[in-house]
């Protein structure tokens, strides 16, 4: 009976990970971090190889990601460091802009092609001067009036 009890425990323990280990947003995290960690490397040799050569003639020691303070103080790879995260704050910002900005252009609606009757209630086409419904006469509607 408790070998019963338990192995329906470990039976429904490994169901219930199961489900949250392949829900969306736990897999989702995953690729973000596994990407996160590609970028981060990809900032990294950017900020070594292309911005580094340009910095480095400047410094009268050479390479100021190797420049120490005192016995073992590596200020240089701390500076390196911010650097790395200016660039990757700064290209997430525009990435996020970029994609907010397509977003917004989505969720535009498009202007209504139809007006509500104020005495019946149902709906009209806006260009509509009389309602189908009721036959009464519309109100002009003020962004219809300038463009005829």
């Amino acid at each position: 009976m408790t070998v019963r009890r338990t192995r329906q425990a470990t039976t429904g323990f490994i169901h219930d990970f199961r489900e949250f280990a392949l829900k969306g947003n736990v897999v989702e995290l995953a690729i973000a971090v596994i990407i996160g960690a590609a970028f981060g490397k990809i900032v990294t040799s950017f900020v070594e190889d292309i911005v580094m050569p340009f910095i480095n003639p400047l410094v009268p020691q050479g390479n100021w990601r190797e420049a120490t303070i005192g016995p073992g103080i590596r200020i240089g790879e701390f500076f390196g460091s911010i650097i790395d995260f200016i660039i990757i704050a700064l290209v997430l910002f525009v990435a996020i802009r970029v994609l907010g900005s397509w977003k917004r252009r989505e969720q535009e609606t498009p202007s209504p092609t139809e007006k509500e009757c104020p005495y019946c209630l149902t709906m009209v086409p806006i260009a509509a001067s009389r309602c189908r419904s009721c036959t009464s006469n519309l109100p002009p509607d003020p962004s219809q009036v300038f463009n005829r």
